[in-house]
């Protein structure tokens, strides 16, 4: 049976997760703007945000960018109310997807990970293979 999950898929799944990176890391400055107080703090939410934004779009620890975006939006959820509540659940779960897809074949992470070749050789017979 063929395996049905592909690591870094092409074509238009490829597109679709670039696309999903891509709007993802729109939402990341304002997401993590909900968490810091207003006075002071404005600097570390660019900064996190620049790192994140800079993951997502160039897919390198795509997942573990996804998974703190998503983090960020679920944490800014208890105080939203009403349609904000509503958009930050539906991102929430469009972050929480990005992570467990994975980032797609134009990442860094799958020119790093993902373009592997194995090659298979037959056993010799001293090493237990059959005659």
């Amino acid at each position: 049976m063929p395996k049905l999950i592909l690591r870094y898929p092409d074509g238009a799944a490829g597109a679709a997760l670039l696309l999903m990176r891509l709007s993802s890391a729109a939402i990341v400055y304002p997401a993590l703007a909900r968490l810091t107080p207003t006075t002071g703090g404005w600097w570390l939410a660019a900064a996190a945000a620049g790192i994140l934004v800079l993951a997502l779009i160039t897919g390198l620890g795509t997942r573990a960018a996804a998974l703190l975006l998503a983090a960020a939006l679920i944490a800014g959820l208890f105080a939203a109310r009403g349609e904000a509540a509503l958009l930050l659940c539906a991102a929430a779960g469009s972050a929480t997807a990005l992570a467990l897809l994975g980032p797609g074949a134009w990442s860094i992470d799958a020119r790093r990970y993902g373009h592997r070749v194995i090659r298979l050789e037959p056993r010799s017979l001293d090493r237990g293979g059959r005659g």
